[in-house]
């Protein structure tokens, strides 16, 4: 809503006959205020405008900051619209200029007030007249105070204009936005231009209190604030001319128009300032500034020194535009919107898997320009994939590599081509020195083979893996801490023994068969009905835990689990300290709270034997056993001091709970059992018969035989046995 000032007429109303909804409540409102507040004249405007002529006496101090007196005359204008805010003008002719929360306005008097910062629309439900006239003596009484304008709110712009530019500093050449706006712009259908930047010494807050829309009053605008902006103007002009002449530019660089960007620092108070741009487009070319400054460039040879003109009739006629500068998005930037640590926003980070929750994941942490990537995935994008990628664009990324279509979006958006790097291979197929080079690698690509291969290959860097459970209910992430003490393989295996321990998360990994759909023909062509809300709830929370744990050295493991409210209840689990030991070019791992359980439980049995099942997980590949659970003794087992037979009743029901609760990762190892006191760790006659059923049954389930014999101080040996592979 413009604030400008437009005189009544003199035909005088009485309050009885007054038609606005808001001129009612606000003269109704009046004997309300005890005599501060006085209405001393309606009169009728046009367009069913009626003024409202007041005299209010603000509680003032005997000096005030501000030059607001005990006695003001305010006029309010209400329109016939029930849907606009009253205007308020002070109407004293000395009045001061320049305060802040005060309106453009075309005329310099009177003064616009600004009473709110919000609109109609915001203030309908709370406003009334009472309301309002009470609103507009605490502006007088604040401003006289200074303290109209609080701490937290940002200082008030030395100019505004009525549009703006979106700047970027590479582009040269500027076109109009369809909004009104104007966008600098690399495109030579542009109008070409030259930036130029000035800076000002520092000027107390408050808005500028009168359009201008020519060079003339510009320069007496700055003039009135003990600035001569033409004085700081010509010597980049005269630069400008002299840096075409001596490089010979032809064509559009002497029709370009000049945007001038003036940063003007604003006081705060008598010692802080804070920096504020303003944006002129001045719409003359290059070479007519250069004449009215003194010089005629007829050609690139020949120049002419002429008296300069600064005539109020020449300034006058070189239109301007008042344009808020605001920046193009870049790294820069999003670092600053978003509160991006130093520390990691210039980091490598290499990403694996730019799936649906690996793009959106990555997206989120792209907008704050955290980071620098490598982005590697070899599958391409199709059709049901845009359900749920970060990519919406299937118009130009159908069929495109995913890392390669959502870098190109990541980059585009930052305008920093550097920003991330496709490599459309799979993993096993990236040079290892690119994943030896990052700061940080974050598996994101749903396989146990990569994040095996991570662990496994790639020992120097700090590793995250992050994956949904099969129904998309739940987030896991792993993370290795700084040192990979504890590696991802590692971490992955304590993650299913948490799954056993937990109740609350035995359908963890459970995949139910409606919620699969093929979507072409090929044994693999799966995906999962997963709604795209819970991966946005996920990829905001994988992206937040990312940054958190980057600043924490420590491994963890952490499940956020979806309930059917939609309310997320977060898991973690202390990372468990393993025993390893090697054998026959295989390493063993037992989890040392497995070990424990163990010692306890022969313990509690002796002089009796005892025993039970290992259980966990092998890794034929890199040759490492992992054991993570034990099955006791059943209870038909045999139990006595030199001897132990291990029962069956319950242990398949035991293992298929196992199975189904960790879809089929861990499972049956094989055998431990326990040794007398002082009997030692060698085994027995009895012991090696049943190793030697081990072996056949470990070769007809292709796996290494297992046995453990635990002794004396929590003392235990494992023998084991391999297979031809």
């Amino acid at each position: 809503m413009k604030q400008d000032y437009t005189n009544p007429s003199t035909e005088k109303v009485k309050i009885e006959e007054l038609k606005n909804e808001k001129s009612k409540q606000i003269t109704s409102s009046i004997d309300a205020f005890g005599g501060t507040v006085t209405l001393f004249e309606l009169l009728q405007g046009s367009d069913n405008d009626e003024f409202l002529f007041l005299n209010f006496l603000p509680d003032i101090p005997n000096n005030p900051i501000n030059d607001i007196r005990q006695e003001e005359m305010i006029v309010i204008i209400t329109a016939g619209s029930t849907q606009e805010l009253p205007k308020v003008f002070a109407l004293r002719d000395d009045f001061p200029l320049g305060l802040p929360h005060t309106n453009i306005t075309k005329d310099e008097r009177p003064v616009s007030l600004c009473i709110f910062e919000d609109n109609f629309e915001e203030l309908k439900h709370q406003w009334s007249g009472s309301y309002f006239l009470q609103s507009i003596k605490n502006w007088l009484e604040l401003t006289a105070r200074d303290e109209l304008h609080q701490e937290d709110q940002p200082l008030e712009p030395f100019v505004i204009g009525s549009n703006g530019i979106i700047v970027d500093p590479n582009n040269n050449y500027i076109k109009q936005l369809p909004s009104g706006f104007y966008k600098t712009t690399n495109s030579s259908l542009g109008t070409p231009i030259h930036r130029l930047f000035i800076a000002t010494p520092p000027l107390d807050n408050g808005v500028v209190h009168q359009r201008v829309d020519n060079l003339y009053a510009l320069s007496e605008l700055f003039k009135s604030k003990d600035i001569d902006l033409l004085k700081l103007l010509k010597p980049k002009i005269i630069e400008l001319v002299n840096g075409g002449l001596s490089h010979k530019i032809n064509g559009d660089f002497w029709k370009g128009i000049v945007f001038l960007i003036v940063e003007i620092p604003v006081l705060r108070d008598s010692k802080n300032s804070e920096p504020t741009l303003a944006g002129f487009k001045i719409n003359a070319t290059i070479s007519e500034l250069s004449t009215i400054f003194g010089r005629t460039v007829v050609n690139l040879n020949s120049v002419f020194e002429i008296e300069q003109n600064l005539s109020e009739s020449k300034l006058s006629s070189i239109n301007i535009e008042i344009l808020s500068p605001h920046l193009s998005l870049n790294k820069t930037l999003a670092k600053n919107y978003s509160g991006i640590d130093k520390k990691w926003s210039e980091s490598k980070f290499s990403l694996i898997g730019l799936g649906a929750l690996g793009s959106q994941f990555f997206m989120n942490l792209a907008r704050s320009g955290f980071g620098q990537w490598n982005l590697i995935d070899k599958d391409i994008l199709l059709p049901h994939n845009f359900i749920r990628h970060a990519s919406t664009d299937i118009e130009n990324q159908i069929t495109v590599n995913k890392a390669e279509a959502i870098s190109k979006q990541a980059n585009s958006l930052l305008n920093d081509c550097n920003f991330s790097k496709p490599l459309p291979k799979n993993i096993y197929d990236v040079e290892k020195s690119t994943l030896l080079k990052s700061d940080v690698i974050l598996d994101m690509s749903t396989s146990i083979g990569v994040e095996r291969y991570l662990a496994n290959e790639i020992k120097t860097v700090r590793k995250f893996s992050s994956f949904l459970n099969p129904m998309g209910s739940d987030l896991v992430m792993l993370t290795e801490d700084n040192e990979s003490y504890y590696p991802l393989d590692l971490l992955e295996i304590q993650y299913y023994k948490e799954l056993l321990a937990d109740t609350s998360l035995s359908q963890h990994l459970a995949f139910e068969q409606d919620k699969k759909i093929r979507y072409a023909r090929g044994c693999r062509d799966i995906t999962s009905k997963i709604p795209q809300e819970n991966l946005a709830i996920f990829s905001g929370i994988a992206s937040k835990a990312f940054k958190k744990k980057l600043n924490n050295d420590d491994a963890s493991i952490d499940i956020w689990k979806m309930d059917e409210s939609s309310s997320i209840n977060h898991y973690t689990f202390l990372v468990d300290d393993w025993f390893e030991e090697k054998i026959n070019g295989w390493t063993i791992f037992f989890n040392e709270s497995t070990l424990n359980k163990i010692s306890k439980f022969r313990i509690d049995k002796l002089p009796n034997e005892t025993g039970g099942i290992l259980v966990g997980a092998i890794d034929n590949f890199y040759k490492k056993v992992y054991v993570t659970n034990t099955i006791l003794a059943p209870k038909d087992s045999i139990e006595k001091p030199t001897l132990f037979i291990r029962g069956i009743k319950g242990v398949c029901e035991k293992l298929e709970i196992i199975s189904n609760t960790t879809n089929d990762n861990l499972k049956y190892l094989g055998e431990w059992h326990s040794h007398p006191i002082n009997y030692g760790l060698a085994m027995s006659g009895d012991d090696k018969v049943q190793f030697s059923e081990l072996m056949n049954e470990a070769k007809l389930n292709g796996q290494p035989a297992i046995m453990s014999i635990f002794g004396d101080n929590e003392k235990h040996k494992t023998y084991f046995g391999n297979y031809e592979i």
